[in-house]
C-alpha cells in the first residue's frame, strides 16, 4: 500500500515549496473510459502549479488497479483561497464486466460500474 509522500523541498532563495501526493484521494471513471483520481486538498490559482502528475490503470482477474501521483509547487506567501481540484487522469483498461468488476486504489475498492458525475 502506498501512503502520502510529502516532500517539502525548500529553496530559501526562491521560496518554492514542493509537495508530492501518491495514491491518496478517490478514483472514478467517466463515460469516455477515462479514470480520474481526485487528490485531497486544493490548488491556489495564484501560488500553486502542478509540475508532474501520473496515473496508471491495469486490469487483471476482475480488478482495475490504479496508481497515481501528483507533485505541486507553491511559490509565494499570500495566495488566493480559490480551491482548484488536484487531479490526474489515465485511460481505463478494457474490462470483462464493468458492473461486476472493481477498482483498487489506495487500499480501497469500489465498483467499476459507477460513473463520475461532472467529469
Amino acid at each position: 500500500m502506498f501512503y502520502l509522500l510529502l516532500l517539502l523541498a525548500c529553496d530559501p532563495a526562491s521560496n518554492v515549496r514542493s509537495q508530492t501526493l501518491a495514491d491518496q484521494g478517490t478514483v472514478c471513471i467517466n463515460r469516455d473510459g477515462l479514470v480520474q483520481v481526485n487528490f485531497p486538498g486544493c490548488l491556489s490559482s495564484s501560488c500553486d502549479t502542478v509540475v508532474k502528475s501520473s496515473c496508471t490503470a491495469s486490469y487483471a482477474d476482475g480488478v482495475v488497479t490504479v496508481h497515481a501521483s501528483v507533485t505541486v509547487e507553491r511559490e509565494g506567501e499570500i495566495c488566493t483561497d480559490d480551491c482548484g481540484a488536484i487531479t490526474a487522469t489515465c485511460e481505463m483498461p478494457a474490462v470483462d464486466d464493468p458492473q461486476g468488476d472493481v477498482f483498487l486504489y489506495a487500499g480501497e475498492t469500489s465498483s467499476v460500474g459507477a460513473l463520475c458525475e461532472g467529469f
